[in-house]
């Protein structure tokens, strides 16, 4: 018996805990599944995603019959928090129907959801502190957003039961449902969630998830750039079509169509003078790390070519390092080429430079172009030398501009901004980030610029 089950309902997902002798208490196992559910729901026809257990309960936590064994540290690390972070990266609400007990790290993936619909016979139960533990798998994280520092704390070193209806009242679960109705109300909110604009709730999501650590002004930009991003959406289009013409909306969660690497320019034009004047010497290095990670990805290259010829997709760990040098090379050669003015930092973090890759998350691959990936990118390593040209006169008359203007005209910007976009993606093909053949269209991603 599987220790977890997966349904489909239309536009949303159910994964249901299936340890129901343990009240669904995590082993490895059920760890593992989970893992593979969230990367199906990953799928952009699924729009909405319950997580619910079966039985009487919903989760207790850890199995502490296979506790004796574990690596409390490295168990964390490896199997819990991965499924929390997918919890929190997937571009759609996800619902904890709780319809049962909830305790200890059961408690914290109910409260890694969106919303949480409670059963009158659940409870939860910080039950962390009851063995001399603390709260972990971001329950210290999510409990704490939600009702506060005063009554997390007291409630999560007191480890007493929480019934539904006091949940309720603390703002820890959005609804109450009779026990005998609240398998229905579930797919009843389900379905209302996956009708309504995907994108924007996905959006929504990450806005919230910012917001924690986040200035006023970091906020404000962030909103910005999402906002712009949202307008280009179809269910935009069909929210203002059916607002004109007094219908109901019909919501499709359909994202237009473009490529998973795709450059977002949040820069300004303005350009100090004197780091203008010095700039590729301020960039030397940059240049050299830049030249040391190449030297590393193109080893991993012909690893990842491998595992994704047989695979299909490569390991998520490669991916991860692979997008941070990639994105890395776009800090620096927007920096270069004074497509952005700030130093960047050497870590390639997304969100942390003016001039930025989304890159999408790890996907299958067809097995047919990786194994032809060398011999089919020549075309766009053609076009690309073609474009290192442009870049080098682009850069060189903004560098004349900036020096004297202190800013960069628009269009210039715009034109080594699409360069250096072409290349990251040529380049995030060869490193098989993606299988997507590298656009000549236009960014597809909005730019917000500020005032």
């Amino acid at each position: 018996m599987p220790d977890i089950v997966v349904t489909r309902e239309g536009a949303v997902m159910t994964i249901t805990l299936n340890r129901p002798d343990v009240l669904n208490a995590f082993n490895a196992g059920m760890h593992a599944e989970l893992a593979g559910a969230l990367e199906d729901a990953r799928d952009p026809a699924v729009r909405a995603v319950v997580i619910t257990g079966a039985g009487r309960g919903f989760c207790v936590g850890q199995d502490l019959n296979e506790f004796q064994t574990l690596d409390v540290a490295e168990a964390l690390r490896a199997r819990y928090h991965p499924n929390v972070l997918a919890i929190r990266a997937l571009e759609k609400p996800v619902i904890a129907a709780v319809n049962g007990p909830a305790a200890g790290a059961g408690l914290s993936l109910a409260c890694a959801c969106d919303i949480r619909v409670a059963a009158e016979s659940a409870a939860f139960i910080p039950a962390f502190i009851n063995i001399g533990l603390i709260p972990d798998a971001g329950g210290s994280w999510f409990v704490h957003r939600l009702l506060g520092y005063a009554r997390a704390f007291d409630w999560m070193t007191s480890g007493r039961k929480l019934g539904s209806a006091e949940a309720l009242e603390w703002g820890l679960v959005s609804e109450v449902v009779e026990d005998d109705r609240f398998a229905s109300r579930v797919a009843e909110l389900a379905a209302q969630v996956a009708a309504m604009p995907t994108q924007g709730i996905a959006m929504t999501k990450r806005l919230f998830d910012h917001a924690e650590t986040a200035t006023l002004d970091e906020q404000l930009s962030l909103e910005a750039h999402l906002q712009a991003q949202a307008t280009q959406t179809e269910d935009f289009e069909e929210g203002v079509a059916a607002f004109l013409a007094r219908r109901a909306p019909v919501f499709t969660g359909r994202p237009r169509e473009r490529h998973p690497i795709a450059l977002v320019v949040r820069d300004d034009r303005r350009r100090w003078r004197l780091t203008a004047l010095f700039r590729w010497l301020l960039a030397l290095p940059h240049l050299y790390v830049v030249a040391l990670w190449t030297l590393v990805a193109v080893v991993l290259s012909v690893v990842a070519w491998a595992v994704t010829l047989v695979k299909g997709r490569m390991p998520a760990s490669m991916h991860g390092f692979m997008e941070r040098y990639l994105r890395y090379w776009a800090h620096v050669n927007a920096y270069t080429w004074l497509v952005a003015d700030p130093f960047p930092s050497f870590r390639g973090h997304a969100g942390t430079y003016a001039v930025d890759l989304t890159i999408a998350p790890r996907a299958r691959q067809s097995r047919l172009r990786t194994g032809f990936r060398i011999v089919l990118v020549i075309p766009a390593l053609i076009l690309g030398s073609v474009l290192d040209v442009v870049l080098l006169v682009i850069g060189s008359i903004a560098w004349v501009i900036a020096v004297f203007a202190g800013k960069v005209p628009k269009g210039l910007r715009d034109l080594a901004a699409y360069c250096i976009r072409y290349h990251a993606q040529t380049i995030g093909y060869l490193l098989f980030l993606t299988d997507r053949y590298p656009s000549i269209a236009s960014n597809p991603v909005p730019e917000t610029e500020p005032a």
